[in-house]
């Protein structure tokens, strides 16, 4: 009789299941994720848990911003409340191109091109 080796299959089956959840562990934050300002005042933070925080600089004030983002392919949703306690929603295009951030901030206010340099992860 032939004899079985049984421990060669254990152990690719403990090997394929701890590599499968080392992978699995290792979540990586979308690529938003960190905070992003401009020479104009503007910055926005992300936050892995769907948040973020901004202050926006408007003609009239400063708006300090918190609210939840959201993704899907190249289209951002920001809503939130702003400083003056007014919600909103901000739906853009966004695009980075090596470590700028850019989407167009729509408001009351107008329309300004956002183009964020990433200062921290």
């Amino acid at each position: 009789m032939k004899r079985v080796n049984r421990v060669v299959p254990v152990t690719i089956l403990l090997l394929t299941t701890l590599t499968a959840a080392a992978v699995l562990s290792c979540k990586e934050p979308g690529p938003l994720y960190g905070s992003w300002a401009d020479n104009k005042g503007n910055s926005f933070s992300f936050f892995d848990d769907g948040n973020f925080n901004a202050r926006v600089v408007r003609t009239s004030q400063t708006d300090v911003i918190d609210g939840t983002f959201s993704l899907l392919l190249n289209v951002l949703t920001f809503d939130g409340k702003g400083s003056s306690g007014n919600s909103f929603r901000v739906v853009t295009e966004w695009d980075i191109r090596g470590n700028i951030l850019y989407f167009d901030w729509v408001d009351a206010e107008g329309s300004r091109s956002m183009s964020l340099y990433k200062t921290s992860n």
